[in-house]
């Protein structure tokens, strides 16, 4: 039998999945151009701005680990169904808020709804993707976040001169809802088929569990550094007197639609037996040697640009080898959902802690410059840990 055959339905269903991650996303990329108008229309002030977007962050970083447990014993495609459902619903309700406070409850229930479909869907990828290829297929789900967040900041800037953030709201909720049916119709392998080995979380060794900690402290530095750059690109090149905020807006998508173009060069070089740790050494080094230019006003505009459209590239190389690591760790589709749960809570805590450090050691300088050195000791730390993984990695096979 023709093996390429055979995993051509397998692909298209891993192709699927990453589909609905990417339509969860979309609740990502549709509020940093929306922020303007709904200060306009509510009259709150940056600080709740701040926690329009920082939701997502929290809700990941309080709830990830428990619903993880919620997963295994609910089942993973029911979970990714009622996610979506809630993202949809809160959604919904979020375009018909009246209130500040409503809105805000209604994007805390779609992180709930956007946590609970993001733990579910790589378990399923993994039992999904044809033998042999669950690393390269979990190297590919890398790219749903900064995908669907590129593609909605996109459809915002493109609506919203002619239609109300409500609007915007009503298609967010309106794709979950699309990406439910896809998902209920899809069929899935028996777990007790596609993973033949059957050890419990709570009998991994202490090197297993060095392992998932790495894992999750590397991916929380990676998103401490990655959200300074993807939340603050337009104020770092703000200097440049001769942009105006649509440019702005245009070089943060084509930042975030990078690095989701670098995810995906990460899925294809796992494909050809590329080691993840090589991937993260050299997003670590990207940051080491490029940071600098990009924070540094005294360098020309051209270069600065430049340094910031490769870097983008290659950070996108760490998130899909973090995803491709879990590979090693033995057991069923079900116990993914709690390494997952570990990759993002630790990206959560990363993004709440480092975002606002950088700001506060900015704000009391006035310079971006200043904020070298926090990202020189991320890069190192990221360095430190692809070597890590590395050689726990070998060790665990």
């Amino acid at each position: 039998m023709d093996l390429a055959l055979v995993a051509r339905p397998a692909w298209g269903k891993v192709v699927l999945l990453i589909g609905a991650g990417i339509t969860a996303a979309f609740q990502i990329g549709k509020v940093p151009l929306a922020l303007a108008p709904l200060q306009e229309e509510f009259g709150f002030g940056l600080a709740t701005a701040g926690w329009v977007v920082a939701l997502f962050a929290i809700m990941g970083a309080c709830t990830a680990i428990v619903l993880s447990f919620w997963v295994k014993v609910f089942g993973l495609k029911s979970s990714v169904l009622l996610g979506l459902s809630i993202s949809c619903v809160a959604g919904l309700l979020g375009a018909m808020a009246p209130t500040t406070g409503l809105l805000l409850l209604s994007r805390a229930c779609e992180g709930l709804g956007f946590v609970l479909t993001v733990l579910a869907v790589p378990p399923l990828i993994t039992l999904c993707a044809p033998k042999g290829q669950g690393a390269t297929a979990m190297a590919y789900w890398g790219i749903y976040l900064p995908t669907g967040a590129c593609l909605m900041l996109i459809v915002s800037a493109l609506l919203l001169d002619v239609a109300s953030w409500r609007m915007i709201w009503v298609i967010t909720a309106l794709a979950q809802a699309a990406a439910a049916i896809c998902i209920a119709q899809l069929k899935l392998p028996p777990p007790e088929v596609a993973h033949a080995q059957t050890l419990p979380i709570w009998a991994y060794s202490p090197a297993q569990w060095a392992f998932i900690g790495i894992l999750a402290g590397t991916f929380g530095l990676y998103a401490a550094q990655y959200f300074v750059f993807a939340s603050f690109l337009p104020k770092i090149f703000s200097t440049n007197a001769s942009l105006n905020a649509y440019q702005l807006a245009q070089i943060t998508a084509a930042f975030i639609a990078l690095n989701a173009v670098g995810n995906f060069t990460s899925g294809l070089l796992h494909q050809v037996g590329v080691p993840s740790w090589w991937l993260i050494c050299i997003t670590a080094l990207a940051l080491l040697m490029l940071a600098p230019l990009i924070l540094t006003d005294s360098e020309g505009f051209g270069i600065r640009i430049l340094a910031a459209v490769v870097f983008s590239f290659l950070s996108g190389l760490t998130p899909s080898s973090l995803f491709a690591s879990t590979t090693k760790l033995p057991g069923p589709a079900q116990n993914r959902a709690f390494l997952n749960a570990c990759l993002v809570q630790g990206s959560s805590l990363g993004q709440l802690l480092g975002t606002p450090l950088v700001a506060l050691v900015v704000a009391r300088s006035g310079h971006w410059a200043d904020a070298v050195p926090i990202i020189w000791g991320v890069a190192l730390a990221i360095f430190v840990a692809g070597l890590a993984i590395g050689i726990l990695g070998k060790r665990l096979g």
